[in-house]
């Protein structure tokens, strides 16, 4: 596989997306963090590397040339207690597991060694598919109506997001920086260069996306892709927001187009941001996918 076993490790690159998916296909994951494009989209914001330990395959933040964060193991789940005993148990207190799913976490519960941290900044938001496309019931009043303004105000047309159109797609990412002073806040710069990443390799990573435009111009993008059998994850979802009802708008038309056959969709997390915690509620997702920290506490 071309990747060095644990201490060594090396930068993920694209060309790691076949092994990524065959792991994902044998173990098909929970948490939106792993997808390939998740990880790859965000490689340099977190500087994820990859190396083999027991079995399993390990993508680790690293800053500064140490190893800073490690993601929960890809591989057989008889082997992941092993795995992150192991690595305790050689780098103590300088690791740390993160974003690892509640199925691994629960492998520790009785384990005096190892500390869980429930990471709520970091759960990820699951809707039932039909509640997004339909917006039926008393509960989803406001989201009809402000498509229904939308659809009023505008002339629009919905696109999925081709190698003919994702120029302008990228020229609208620059537009809603510019907008959003995205150099003045590291999240955003990060946020920028991950979104850059999926449109510019889109058709390498295999992902889905969606635009509006109005007037002929892209005034709103999303990006998602399947998770697992059941589960559609949206990476990405931004709009003009200067166009009332946009957002709503392109979250029910990307749905409904693109995820239908899917049970659940996936809108990933809120990281603790107010705003965004309050938009992804008033959604009523179905469930939460928990999250956890796991650290070495002797």
């Amino acid at each position: 596989m071309n990747i060095p076993a644990f201490p060594d490790m090396r930068p993920l690159a694209l060309g790691d997306k076949g092994i990524f998916e065959r792991l994902f296909k044998q173990h098909p994951p929970e948490i939106s963090e792993f997808t390939f494009t998740n990880l790859f989209a965000w490689k340099q914001a977190y500087k994820f590397c990859l190396c083999r330990f027991n079995d399993c395959i390990l993508a680790v933040s690293v800053k500064d040339g140490q190893p800073l964060d490690i993601f929960d193991p890809v591989g057989e789940p008889s082997k992941k207690k092993k795995a992150i005993l192991d690595v305790f148990a050689l780098r103590g207190r300088n690791a740390r597991f993160v974003r690892v799913p509640e199925h691994t976490a629960k492998l520790f519960a009785d384990e005096a060694a190892v500390r869980l941290e429930e990471d709520k900044n970091n759960f990820d938001y699951v809707y039932l598919t039909r509640d997004l496309a339909e917006l039926k019931g008393e509960a989803f009043d406001a989201k009809r109506n402000f498509i229904k303004r939308f659809k009023e105000n505008n002339s629009f047309e919905y696109k999925k997001i081709t190698r003919a159109n994702v120029g302008a797609c990228l020229s609208f990412e620059e537009e809603w920086c510019l907008a959003k002073d995205c150099q003045r806040a590291e999240g955003l710069i990060a946020e920028r260069e991950a979104v850059r990443q999926m449109l510019w390799n889109r058709d390498e990573l295999g992902i889905t996306g969606g635009m509006i435009e109005i007037n002929g111009k892209v005034e709103a993008v999303t990006l998602g892709e399947e998770l697992n059998p059941d589960t559609f994850v949206v990476h990405v979802e931004k709009a003009n927001g200067k166009h009332i009802g946009i957002y709503q708008a392109i979250n029910q038309i990307f749905i409904s187009n693109e995820a239908g056959r899917y049970t659940y969709v996936n809108r990933e997390q809120d990281l603790g941001v107010p705003g965004l915690r309050q938009a992804k509620e008033s959604y009523h997702p179905h469930h939460m996918v928990k999250k956890y920290s796991l650290v070495y506490s002797l």
